[in-house]
């Protein structure tokens, strides 16, 4: 990548899965003049195949995403574009996170929900810090060598998750942390088999796996998340031990609730920033943006709220409804949202006995869950089934690992190396709220792959 002429504006991408984030983010970039957004993603592998794509001068890389968090994906957007300035973004406090994003290769790190102005200024900040670090041909991270000079640090030697690259069941590099968590990798031509049979048992049952699965390795054994990614006949390995008792996964809920909570309220900051500092240059297109970005925060914001207050009134017996006969297909269509690309078969008419701002909510966390954490096409499907209605919200996901189905609608559950963002009570609010209504919901496998949730209600007479 040559760099930019002095006058010409750095070009960026922004890798973010919160749409409305990536367009504030576009628009104060580009107002300045000084940066040009040349692509977006919304995921870390997506962000991989843009930077590879574009080789931008900038890659603002947020931490927590779907299919591929930021930290996953950091060393190999670093490998794409190796003179690139690369800006980690998180909602989570620098402390917690800023050691973890440097050490994996990153130039620095932002934490949004701040105006946009100082924003900005850190971006202009970090970028001239590293451009002076490369022209002098230093690197940032050193350590001692044995005679006491200094050599370069590998940024996947500081990684805080173990990584291995396997070529023909051959591990061909690893990292610090997955000696720590395996035993000694040094020994030459030393192969997945010796070291983790139980994950190359895996590779070899499933040669196809692309994704995340919780094995015991390690010497003593200890649970740990394997995420695998493929690369042509090439393996790629990422190893996190699993943590798993209820105060440390209760701490986990609290902090990604106020975190899923602080997304939307950044957003609706820059907003206001934007409104109020610049709203008389923006065109009635762009003011219309604004609008339409303030009413689906402040939804997200209504819908997370709206979770921690019925699992609490859930916790306690506190659950008010208020029961109506409703028009199942028309409460359903309420429901869905415009830019959800999704199919609704109604196989029957019907109607139901509920709460209609209720079943929203339950509907809702559905169809978010299935956003989250399946692929399309989207189905919804309404039947009628004597006494009850069953709404059935289908994906083509990977579907739910067999070992994490009987903890699927257990409060504060996050399946293992799932990297979506949420607080793990969309489903438990939608099981407490369906069984206060005398309903169910269930989870099934869809064939040949896929989900299956089933909410199930009370039918009424037309």
């Amino acid at each position: 990548m040559s760099s930019p002429a002095p006058d010409e504006p750095l070009r960026c991408v922004v890798v973010d899965d919160t749409p409305d984030l990536r367009d504030l983010m576009r628009m104060a970039l580009e107002r300045t003049r000084e940066f040009v957004v040349v692509g977006e993603a919304e995921n870390g592998r997506e962000g991989i195949d843009v930077s590879q794509e574009q080789q931008p001068d900038i890659v603002f890389l947020d931490i927590a995403m779907p299919v591929m968090d930021g930290l996953e994906a950091l060393p190999q957007v670093r490998r794409a574009c190796p003179t690139a300035t690369i800006v980690m973004l998180s909602g989570f406090g620098a402390s917690e996170m800023t050691g973890r994003a440097l050490e994996g290769g990153a130039d620095g790190y932002i934490q949004k929900g701040q105006p946009l102005s100082a924003l900005l200024a850190q971006v202009r900040t970090l970028v001239a810090k590293a451009a002076a670090v490369r022209a002098g041909g230093t690197v940032p991270e050193v350590r001692a060598g044995a005679t006491g000079t200094t050599v370069p640090v590998d940024p996947l030697d500081l990684a805080p998750f173990g990584f291995l690259h396997v070529r023909g069941g051959r591990i061909v590099r690893w990292n610090r942390e997955a000696g720590r968590l395996l035993g000694d990798l040094s020994t030459p031509d030393l192969t997945l088999a010796v070291v983790a049979p139980e994950l190359a048992g895996q590779l070899v049952t499933d040669p196809t796996l692309d994704g995340s699965i919780v094995l015991e390795l390690g010497d003593p054994p200890r649970q740990m998340v394997a995420t695998v990614r493929r690369s042509g006949e090439d393996h790629v390995l990422y190893l996190q031990a699993q943590v798993g008792d209820e105060a440390d996964q209760l701490r986990r809920a609290i902090a990604t609730a106020a975190h899923e909570i602080r997304g939307p309220v950044g957003v609706l900051m820059g907003v206001a920033e934007t409104l109020t500092l610049h709203g008389s240059e923006l065109s009635e297109p762009q003011r219309e943006r604004m609008l339409s970005v303030i009413g689906r925060q402040t939804r997200s914001l209504d819908n997370i709220t709206a979770d921690l207050l019925a699992a609490g009134q859930a916790r306690h017996g506190t659950l008010a409804m208020q029961m109506e006969k409703v028009d199942t297909t028309a409460l359903v269509r309420s429901v869905i949202d415009d830019g959800f690309d999704l199919t609704l078969v109604e196989e029957s008419p019907s109607y139901v006995l509920t709460d209609p701002l209720r079943f929203q909510q339950m509907l809702s966390n559905l169809l978010s869950n299935a956003r989250k954490y399946g692929e399309p096409p989207f189905l919804v499907r309404v039947t009628s089934q004597g006494t009850q209605v069953s709404i059935d919200v289908e994906d083509n996901g990977p579907g739910v690992p067999a070992e994490f189905s009987p903890r699927l609608f257990q409060e504060y559950s996050r399946a293992p190396g799932n990297t979506a963002r949420g607080t793990g009570l969309g489903l438990f609010v939608v099981r407490a709220l369906a069984e206060a209504q005398g309903g169910s919901v269930s989870y099934a496998a869809r064939e040949p792959q896929g989900s299956v949730f089933t909410l199930r209600l009370p039918a009424v007479p037309a």
